[in-house]
């Protein structure tokens, strides 16, 4: 992450997220008023030109696939992640929880399109850089929250997550749900693991963290079919390359026996990890979500 422009790809992701936000169900994750009002005009062309297909089932299929293809299925996995976590989310607010933290939240809107977090007070945790420019456009379109928000600034790398969670009010007595959304694969294994302590930390028994997190290619990608596994590896090693000249490094996987060692080591136990096949038989009436699967959802629940 560099110090003097916000994240490019959290502008990507939020562009990809007001995609979805123009196609009819089951395709569509719903309204998301914060993208299309804060991202800088050339990020929303796809969103316009998606909504010119909108009145057409045939057209929204067709705009649904075709960036599907261009980007070998990752608009596919952040339409269908944003909805697992928003539903997480509503599971977890509707149980009683009132305080949730969003780990580099970057343009992430839940705070103002989730109704049902009108009374829960909601931390918003990012670089400094990203979070000024953030700030900077919600009072530019004069946009309010439904929730009660908190922006605390942190640079992962650097900075005690706790103590500035502590300094926002945020109470380390009460459950709490956080979500930590395509961040970790920018994070040395060090840091994550240092992160996931400082969550745990704070975190009063009982509460829980929805993580995202990809896993090395092979594991990602059926062994019989070698030519998807190379094509896979391909698409990473130049994403890598593209991410890393915006100054985004990638920086590593996390297999399943490492992800339950980190989560035991700091007090957490697993409780689900699914992919984008378990959330398109949910959300897309089994509809596929690509040959790749490239994250994976992680909830992790604090003992006692």
């Amino acid at each position: 992450m560099r110090s003097d422009r916000p994240s490019m790809t959290s502008m990507a992701v939020a562009a990809m997220r007001a995609v979805y936000a123009e196609l009819p169900p089951p395709l569509g994750a719903g309204p998301d008023p914060l993208a299309k009002a804060i991202l800088p005009k050339p990020f929303l062309i796809p969103a316009r030109m998606t909504a010119l297909a909108k009145g057409s089932p045939r057209g929204a299929s067709i705009a649904h696939r075709a960036f599907g293809a261009v980007s070998f299925g990752i608009t596919y996995n952040v339409a269908l992640r944003t909805r697992a976590l928003d539903e997480a989310l509503r599971e977890s607010v509707k149980a009683g929880t009132k305080q949730i933290v969003v780990l580099g939240a970057g343009l992430d809107g839940r705070a103002f399109r989730m109704s049902e977090l009108e009374r829960v007070k909601v931390y918003e945790v990012d670089h400094p850089s990203t979070q000024r420019d953030k700030k900077a456009r919600l009072a530019k379109a004069n946009i309010e929250p439904i929730a009660d928000i908190e922006f605390v600034p942190v640079d992962f790398e650097r900075d005690e997550l706790d103590a500035s969670l502590i300094d926002a009010g945020f109470s380390a007595s009460k459950p709490s749900f956080w979500i930590w959304e395509g961040v970790t694969m920018y994070l040395s294994l060090d840091a994550v693991s240092s992160t996931l302590r400082a969550i745990a930390r704070v975190s009063a028994p009982g509460s829980r963290l929805a993580m995202t997190y990809a896993r090395p290619v092979p594991d990602n990608i059926d062994p019989s079919r070698k030519a998807v596994a190379a094509l896979a590896r391909a698409i990473a090693v130049a994403g890598g390359t593209v991410i890393g000249a915006m100054g985004e490094t990638i920086r590593g996987f996390i297999d399943l026996p490492t992800l339950r060692e980190l989560a035991e080591d700091a007090g957490f136990v697993i409780r689900s990890d699914e992919d984008a096949t378990d959330w398109a038989k949910r959300y897309w009436l089994g509809k596929s979500p690509g040959p790749f699967r490239w994250e994976r959802i992680a909830i992790l629940e604090r003992l006692s």
